[in-house]
């Protein structure tokens, strides 16, 4: 056990006991987390535990799900936030609904949280996107446990200030599954033993999806409204593009709107700012008890798991994240209908997405005071049109499931 190790299991500890004292201070997630424990039901080495920390990972989760049930092989899904313990709790209603899948929270990294996951004795532990838990990896090494990392992804920054503990743990992950070649080399380098390329699962489910209940509704109440969805958006973006909307109605006065904030605890932020603007908006949540009245000009989107299917209503997709610099989110979720996509010009977490469809008439990145500018120029109202080079770049990220699955698979 190197320093790194040995001072990761004190604090660990530390945090172990603390926590025990003061559990009646913790909040309701970090509680659930602390006394987390796997399904009696789970058939020992005949299980399959996936992590998946919040919402995107999840979205990863059920294509390769779909393979392993081919296996016959019970599947535990968890998650780490509220928000991801809510999407799951819908997907296992929906999407996930079997009787071989369950899910719940995940364990803290404490010893005596994760005992109970050891003695059920999984087959493996895959671990959606880049989640490095000493304790776990050391766990699942001592008791010969397979560990891995699906859809893995490094950056130079990500690794610079914890580098000794990054890679004492991943030299005892068991093989790593990564979404980008130059993931794939800094993994390598930081001593994991096995590291394969899979691409972007983040693009392999690409599929356009038919609108679902309620949102068939939506559609036909707005079906003579241009809209444009705003997707994805986090702390003052808000503001950025609420009044390029507000421009815009001027002189298209039937113009609606999707405001979708990436995280569901600015929902009541959100309404507040909406209120500062004096705009009739109507929250999604209130809407589906009555989806024969058609919602106000703005649809506040406070549902957890519609946003990606929602897109293809919309003329225009604004995405999130890439006008406050927190690296942009998935282009590709209103791409794959062919709606025009707008995105900031700070797209660091989708760099291997977003810059081979920057060739093509469907995805701009635009700086925030160019965007009007950038509106100016569309043909209005824009067209949802797949021309040949996205046609092009989506069959090529649609490769991912199967790459990352023939790598998978002899795992599962």
């Amino acid at each position: 056990m190197n320093f790194f190790q040995s001072v990761y299991r004190l604090l660990s500890h530390l945090v172990g006991a603390v926590t025990g004292v003061f559990s009646f201070c913790l909040t309701k997630p970090f509680a659930e987390r602390r006394k987390a424990s796997p399904p009696q039901h789970l058939p020992p080495h005949q299980w399959i535990w996936i992590q998946a920390v919040s919402l995107g990972e999840l979205l990863l989760v059920p294509p390769l799900v779909k393979r392993m049930l081919e296996k016959n092989v019970h599947i535990h899904i968890t998650t780490s936030t509220a928000a991801g313990r809510d999407l799951l709790e819908t997907l296992l209603k929906t999407t996930l609904k079997h009787d071989l899948i369950s899910g719940g929270f995940f364990p803290l990294d404490l010893a005596s949280s994760l005992k109970p996951w050891i003695k059920a004795k999984p087959k493996s532990v895959i671990l959606m996107e880049t989640e490095l838990w000493p304790n776990l990896i050391r766990l699942c090494k001592k008791n010969q446990i397979p560990i891995g990392i699906v859809n893995g992804r490094l950056t130079p920054k990500s690794t610079q200030w914890i580098q000794g503990l990054t890679m004492s743990s991943l030299s005892q992950i068991d093989f790593v599954i990564a979404r980008d070649q130059d993931s794939k080399a800094l993994f390598q380098s930081l001593g994991a033993p096995e590291v394969h390329y899979g691409g972007n699962l983040k693009a392999s489910n690409i599929q356009a999806e038919p609108l679902s209940k309620p949102w068939q509704d939506l559609a036909l109440l707005w079906d003579t409204h241009p809209i444009w969805v705003m997707g994805n958006t986090l702390d003052g973006e808000e503001t950025l593009l609420l009044n390029l909307w507000k421009k815009r109605k001027e002189v298209q006065p039937n113009l609606k709107c999707i405001l979708a904030p990436r995280q569901p605890n600015r929902f009541d932020e959100v309404e507040a700012l909406l209120r500062t603007y004096h705009f009739t908006y109507t929250r999604a949540s209130m809407w589906i008890k009555n989806t024969q009245i058609a919602p106000q000009d703005l649809l506040l989107l406070d549902t957890v798991g519609d946003l990606a299917n929602l897109y293809q209503v919309g003329e225009l997709a604004f995405v999130g994240g890439g006008w406050s610099g927190r690296g942009g989110h998935n282009p590709l979720e209103p791409l794959r209908y062919g709606v025009r996509t707008i995105m900031g010009p700070h797209f660091d977490n989708f760099k291997d997405l977003v810059v081979p469809l920057l060739g093509t008439e469907s995805l701009w990145t635009v700086p925030a005071e160019q965007l009007q500018a950038q509106l100016d120029s569309l043909s209005a109202p824009p067209l949802k049109d797949f021309d040949p080079a996205l046609q092009t770049a989506l069959k090529e990220f649609g490769k991912a499931l199967d790459q990352t699955w023939q790598s998978l698979e002899p795992r599962i």
